[in-house]
């Protein structure tokens, strides 16, 4: 249904409203024909006395003539200007906060008859927050057993494997040294392009196939001939689905050797440190970890419980922009790698991401619905109380990272998320909470008792 309004004060055009959907408004707008003639007049006069045609002096063409022949660019020039006046008033007098710039459609421009045409935008819904007590809620045990500590154990120790040379045929993990030369389009190696001391970790799945494939086995010394199909989606435009013949020379066949798991190995990563007590800072680290995991799933399921209880529209553009923002951020970091994104992918991405996206701003929307009418605000005590944690848990200089707060946004990115962070506490503590089981919650004060100090 349309709201109808007489003009403003002061205002010459005739407006109404429809909202065929939430997000959605439509501006039909009306321009009384003596309005719109005064100021096509106003414009002719002016471009009278500057016009000049073959014949007559600056300023001395007859408006006739000058009518005949810049009418039709007038009358569109003094139309142009209309539209974002009649917007900004529309915007004014129904109060309307537009998310999206406004788009013309039915325009009808007819001798003597006032012109009316649509502007079309897109507005933030307006949710009403009414149900939100007593949300279901399913806590999990923050859980953490040997095999974590283990398993982080193994990744430290990893990272700190070295490779020795060996003398036998290669075999997935061995690090391989080779030359490759690769043969050019007369079937001759162009040892011009020869890349020399090339190390591959035989098997890794970032390597090509025919790689992994065709020096398995290969010891130092030997010389094999492979050819190597690069993808549709390789980086090198010259390389994108071309099939290369490459010599290529094994110079070594190296294992890799890890370091024994004891205190000496617990000291190089901390002086002093003993293993017992490396493992229970990995415990520790792993329990903070698990709880912060449980803490977000609950509040995952709160979001999920409100968009349950709530309808709400959100507009397509905060969408796109949502969407489009996750491309070019995978985009970047796949250019920071040598990739490039293709079309396929991208399409394939922005179906996947479409969904997100929607829950995502639905439950934003109904937060901050939720914010208002609890008048849950947030105080620049808290905001800087926030600053001296982060600080603290980063290892930042204090007076410096407050400085970088106070020039950039930062200030009101810790503001929106401290005020987030209230809320859902707030929700959870009407929430109606189920608790870890019993089993589970010993499971994990039990695994905790076992670490040591």
């Amino acid at each position: 249904m349309a709201e109808k309004r007489e003009p403003a004060a002061g205002s010459p055009f005739k407006i109404e409203v429809e909202a065929p959907e939430q997000w959605q408004r439509v501006l039909k707008i009306e321009v009384p024909r003596p309005y719109f003639d005064r100021e096509y007049m106003e414009r002719l006069v002016a471009s009278t006395k500057t016009y000049q045609r073959s014949g007559f002096r600056q300023g001395k063409t007859p408006r006739s003539v000058v009518e005949k022949e810049l009418g039709d660019r007038l009358r569109a020039e003094t139309f142009e200007q209309l539209v974002p006046r009649a917007f900004q008033a529309a915007v004014i007098e129904h109060k309307l906060a537009p998310l999206t710039d406004p788009k013309l459609e039915n325009l009808s421009f007819e001798d003597g008859q006032p012109i009316t045409f649509d502007l079309v935008i897109e507005i933030r819904p307006s949710v009403e927050a009414t149900d939100y007590e007593n949300l279901p809620i399913q806590e999990s045990a923050a859980t953490v057993d040997d095999s974590d500590v283990d398993e982080l154990l193994a990744r430290l120790r990893a990272s700190r494997a070295i490779y020795e040379a060996v003398q036998r045929p290669a075999t997935a993990g061995d690090q391989i040294t080779v030359d490759l030369v690769p043969f050019g389009p007369d079937g001759e190696p162009d040892t011009e392009r020869q890349a020399t001391g090339q190390k591959l970790l035989l098997g890794a799945e970032h390597n090509l196939a025919a790689f992994n494939t065709g020096l398995e086995g290969a010891e130092a010394g030997t010389e094999r001939e492979l050819d190597v199909t690069y993808p549709d989606d390789y980086p090198n435009d010259a390389l994108k689905g071309q099939t290369v013949r490459f010599r290529c020379s094994v110079t070594e066949v190296a294992s890799e050797v890890l370091p024994e798991l004891d205190d000496l190995f617990a000291s190089q990563l901390e002086e002093g440190q003993t293993l017992l007590e490396l493992r229970g800072k990995i415990r520790a680290q792993l329990t903070t970890d698990a709880e912060a995991r449980v803490s977000n799933e609950m509040d995952e399921q709160v979001v999920d419980e409100l968009i349950k209880r709530h309808e709400v529209a959100v507009p397509p553009s905060l969408i796109e922009q949502y969407v489009t923002s996750g491309v070019e951020q995978l985009q970047a970091r796949n250019l920071q790698q040598g990739r490039q994104m293709t079309e396929e992918q991208e399409r394939e991405y922005r179906e996947l991401t479409q969904p997100i996206a929607q829950r995502v701003l639905e439950g934003m929307f109904i937060m901050e619905a939720i914010r208002r009418r609890e008048e849950i605000t947030v105080t620049d005590a808290e905001i800087d109380d926030r600053i001296a944690e982060i600080a603290a848990e980063h290892q930042f200089d204090l007076e410096k990272y407050r400085e970088y707060v106070i020039e950039g946004d930062e200030r009101e990115k810790i503001r929106h998320g401290l005020a987030e962070r209230k809320t859902y506490d707030f929700l959870l503590s009407r929430a109606n909470v189920t608790p870890a089981t019993a089993a589970a919650q010993q499971a994990a004060a039990d695994g905790q008792a076992d670490s040591g100090p």
